[in-house]
């Protein structure tokens, strides 16, 4: 089966020059990207990067955004658990639990804009500073692992630190007070959680072990899918979602250096990005014959 899957001739699009070109330089600035972001969120939790207090610059309004990302992420949502009830698989799962902690960002955030809501806010912060990237790169995890102790432990310790971070962000007081209902979270949270707060030395670890798991993985994926010349599509929706957790990554890096206006915009692209991604990752495949029809 092995010999007769290798004379089989490649997809036209695996042999476009633009295509073998075009994908290893994505990749490699991706990847440098995402090493950026490693490197600012270690200075974070080591100390060495300074994280600026009190409210951040100009921002966005934030209700249109927040509503439509809270619409994209719902059907992604619904996408993959309906995806989960037919073929079943705990990567398909946690993605989903992921997606449903990606949108109560988005629903907090709109539900901040008519008023304070302490619940809001806690939610806002555990939810899209910690949890969202972390459980989708869970579900990569448990997708690219071959050892299933290696599934299980990484899980196991994320829902332990999971449990304590909601203990630290619900038992943590608030500054009410600093509030505006006029300026999005993402400006203004550094202000209303204190600068001492335990929980703040809590965030980098979700954000590193997220980024390196959820953009990491989905690199290494279309690297290998693009090494091997197979399933361009699923090359290219890995490359999606990258950028789509990349974006996010980055501003949510510039958000605890003083610049968190670009939140909800970050939130939407991220999330229509993945999205595609998704779609293209995770569609049939094309046949082996149109495979041979497409190259004849």
């Amino acid at each position: 089966m092995t010999a007769a899957l290798r004379r089989v001739p490649r997809a036209a699009v695996t042999q476009a020059r633009s295509y073998r070109i075009l994908v290893p330089g994505v990749l490699v600035a991706l990847a440098l990207l995402t090493g950026l972001v490693l490197v600012v969120a270690g200075g974070i939790l080591l100390g060495a990067v300074p994280v600026q207090a009190g409210r951040g610059g100009a921002a966005l309004p934030a209700e249109g955004l927040s509503l439509v990302s809270l619409a994209v992420i719902g059907v992604f949502a619904y996408t993959v658990f309906h995806r989960y009830a037919q073929r079943g698989g705990e990567h398909l799962l946690l993605w989903g639990i992921g997606l449903v902690m990606f949108g109560i960002v988005g629903a907090a955030e709109l539900v901040s804009t008519f008023g304070w809501s302490p619940t809001a806010f806690r939610l806002w912060y555990l939810c899209g500073a910690m949890y969202t990237a972390a459980w989708l790169g869970q579900g990569t995890v448990y997708l690219l692992s071959r050892r299933k102790r290696l599934a299980v432990g990484t899980l196991l310790m994320l829902l332990a630190a999971s449990l304590a971070a909601a203990y630290l962000v619900f038992a943590e007081p608030l500054n009410a007070g600093a509030y505006d209902p006029r300026m999005p979270l993402g400006v203004q949270y550094r202000a209303i959680l204190p600068s001492g707060a335990a929980v703040r030395k809590l965030t980098p670890v979700f954000n590193i072990y997220g980024t390196f798991t959820l953009i990491g993985g989905a690199l290494y994926s279309s690297w290998l899918l693009w090494r091997k010349e197979i399933v361009p599509g699923r090359v290219i929706g890995n490359l999606l979602i990258a950028a789509g957790g990349l974006s996010l990554a980055l501003v949510s890096t510039l958000a605890r250096l003083g610049s968190g206006g670009l939140l909800p915009v970050a939130e939407l692209v991220a999330a229509g990005l993945m999205f595609a991604g998704f779609l293209l990752a995770t569609g049939r495949p094309v046949s082996m014959v149109v495979v041979r029809e497409a190259t004849t």
